[in-house]
């Protein structure tokens, strides 16, 4: 499996695309989807879902262009239906285009690979990290070395730590973490050098 990140707008928030034998699913297309559309046709790739770790602005402006492109089904945490519905929250005149809302436990089959919903709330009332064993794409739940902002509406830092502490750290140290923000790390990484974690 292959798994490329794309820096994308101001805030330079990652999107993912997650290719295997041809087929993919995108992650997190923040903004507009011009970068992601043009890797896609470059690759010949066949998209086959989009998944939303959280609900804010700069993790789904691209949604609603590719799923219109594509025709493909978006997923998106349940308990932050708020920031895809309210556009007083989601900053765009529009809603965020969702075809199945998830919560913690729930699976999302791609090719041979099967992943699994974790709720990580704390960054707002929604997040969720999606995992497949070496990998986990956790929003803005955990970065290298720091954890998601919570001077925003409606985030908490008591239940970020502790989603990080009791749904994530538990994971193999080998786990490969792709963040929302910034670059790649490890489970083992973060416990070590994390100084929220400490």
């Amino acid at each position: 499996m292959e798994i490329i990140g794309l820096k994308l707008g101001e805030a330079r928030s990652n999107a993912y695309v997650v290719s295997e034998n041809k087929q993919c699913f995108i992650i997190d297309p923040g903004y507009e989807g011009s970068e992601i559309i043009e890797y896609i046709k470059t690759r010949k790739l066949d998209p086959q879902f989009i998944y939303i770790t959280h609900g804010h602005h700069d993790h789904t402006g691209g949604v609603k262009q590719l799923k219109e492109l594509y025709h493909i089904p978006v997923y998106a945490p349940l308990k932050d239906k708020v920031w895809l519905t309210d556009t007083i929250y989601n900053y765009f005149p529009y809603e965020i285009p969702v075809d199945q809302y998830v919560v913690d436990g729930d699976q999302i089959d791609f090719g041979r690979h099967v992943f699994t919903v974790i709720e990580t709330p704390g960054h707002s009332k929604g997040s969720t990290s999606l995992y497949k064993a070496p990998w986990l794409f956790s929003g803005d739940t955990l970065f290298f070395e720091t954890i998601g902002r919570i001077d925003i509406p409606l985030a908490n830092m008591d239940d970020l730590l502790n989603s990080i502490q009791t749904k994530l750290l538990p994971l193999p140290d080998k786990t490969i973490v792709y963040p929302g923000h910034g670059k790649q790390t490890t489970i083992g990484h973060e416990k070590k050098h994390n100084p929220f974690l400490k």
